[in-house]
């Protein structure tokens, strides 16, 4: 009977460097599963090309521009990355849109940094998208974006402690307008609605005669990495949205 005291004493030990043994194993797997740069694509809407157009039109004007905060996604790199994979596939990049047969406009519309070391960060996560998507939807394709970036966030499992290992995230969303030609004219109507107010909204509308068919789309990207290099994240996203771009020729 004497001997119980010391026999409960031993096994809280041994559970407790079993347990510590496990969490550290645990933390150990996810930095290692994420040692190297993991990069995710997400597109809202699919663009199809006209098949007759792509055989007709083998010209392309490339504009890039970036209005987010990580202006590493530098955008003569971008547009060199998108011009490259159209030339591999044998199209000719112009100077001057008039003499396109497509028209490649991408903005870097939003793009910001999260970690995740424990289950309060994930939480926290959770509320930046949420308050990021709050504030960019203005436009319902955006939120539909950003709730792509809160899934490929979210997607990461389990949690880490400490400050010296870390899993982080860049993620964001970029415009994608494409302008194809077509030999035929393409009327439309351009509808924009302003605010004025709480409760004031001002409509305009004008009628498009043009010959040029206009597509639209966002990608939503992530690029997760335990301790991860900005730099690095940024010439990953810039080559596979390149990639995703030269992906609709």
């Amino acid at each position: 009977m004497q001997h119980k005291p010391i026999f409960k004493l031993l096994t809280v030990l041994v559970l407790l460097i079993a347990t510590f043994q496990l969490t550290g194993c645990g933390h150990m797997v996810t930095a290692i599963e994420h040692s190297d740069m993991q990069v995710k694509l997400k597109m809202t809407d699919t663009i199809f090309l006209d098949p007759v157009s792509k055989a007709k039109n083998r010209t392309v004007y490339i504009a890039v521009n970036n209005t987010s905060d990580m202006q590493e996604v530098d955008t003569g790199m971008l547009q060199s990355l998108i011009a490259g994979r159209l030339a591999a596939k044998g199209y000719q990049i112009v100077q001057d849109p008039s003499l396109a047969g497509y028209i490649i406009q991408a903005n870097v519309l939003y793009m910001d940094y999260y970690r995740k070391t424990g289950t309060h960060e994930g939480a926290l996560t959770g509320a930046l998208v949420g308050g990021g998507t709050g504030y960019l939807a203005g436009r319902n394709d955006t939120a539909i974006a950003l709730g792509l970036i809160g899934g490929l966030v979210g997607g990461l499992g389990g949690a880490l402690i400490g400050k010296a290992i870390k899993v982080e995230t860049y993620a964001g969303v970029v415009d994608i307008e494409l302008r194809e030609k077509t030999d035929k004219p393409v009327t439309g109507q351009m509808v924009t609605n302003a605010q004025t107010g709480s409760a004031t909204t001002i409509q305009t509308k004008q009628e498009i005669n043009t010959n040029w068919q206009i597509y639209r789309t966002k990608i939503a990207c992530t690029a997760q990495q335990t301790n991860i290099d900005k730099n690095e994240a940024a010439r990953a996203i810039a080559e596979r949205i390149a990639t995703q771009i030269g992906g609709m020729f």
